[in-house]
């Protein structure tokens, strides 16, 4: 599957979209996730950052387990709070947050927070996020820094389960935005819409289906 980069663009307005609480699936899915840290994130905001995405996750009845976090430093690598996952876990995603000169190496366009490889079909498996672009933003404005990285973070893993070009207008996958409008926003009200939660909770289960089909032996 060939992977095609979508990403989070703070240029245009933003509209809030929401899903009620009477309207949560029922049926709990899980996916798991991994973080890289390649920006030196102090550990208490990132933490706070991966308990965001689990609430808006939540909402739409989307369990996601952290599976820790790898530190990065030059070519060494820590992991903390690191957890095995089964050969059979759900997902299995990552989030790789870059550092200035990566995003530099990638010619990643200003003004672009996050992006994700989208796959041609079923679950993409790669998001990043760029850390200094966040933080700036968010000594900018009265924002959250926590609440900012956390947001940039559920809308890539998004993507991830989703199809190529599901921005929408508003709501959470919302792509493009003017940074004055972010002052009047609470991010931790943004959700999906409900076609998105549709198909968010399809992609899991057609991976839980096919990860059940290979583990199951032929006869």
């Amino acid at each position: 599957m060939r992977p095609v980069v979508t990403g989070f663009i703070i240029t245009v307005a933003i509209l809030v979209a929401r899903v009620s609480a009477s309207e949560s699936p029922a049926v709990e899915l899980p996916i798991t996730v991994q973080i890289q840290d390649h920006s030196h994130v102090p550990p208490a905001l990132l933490s706070s950052a991966a308990a965001v995405v689990t609430r808006m996750y939540e909402t739409i009845g989307v369990r996601i387990k952290w599976t820790g976090v790898v530190r990065w430093n030059g070519q060494h690598a820590t992991f903390d709070h690191r957890e095995e996952t089964s050969h059979a876990a759900i997902g299995q995603l990552t989030i790789i947050i870059l550092n200035p000169k990566m995003a530099a190496r990638g010619h990643v366009e200003e003004g672009v927070l996050g992006f994700a490889a989208v796959a041609d079909e079923g679950m993409g498996r790669i998001a990043y996020a760029i850390y200094d672009r966040v933080r700036s933003i968010a000594l900018e404005l009265p924002i959250n820094e926590a609440d900012l990285l956390g947001f940039v973070m559920a809308h890539e893993i998004g993507h991830l389960m989703l199809p190529r070009g599901s921005h929408s207008t508003s709501g959470l996958m919302k792509s493009d935005w003017d940074i004055h409008d972010l002052e009047r926003v609470d991010l931790l009200k943004l959700q999906f819409s409900e076609q998105q939660t549709a198909q968010i909770r399809s992609t899991i289960e057609n991976e839980a289906s096919r990860i059940l089909a290979l583990a199951t032996p032929r006869r």
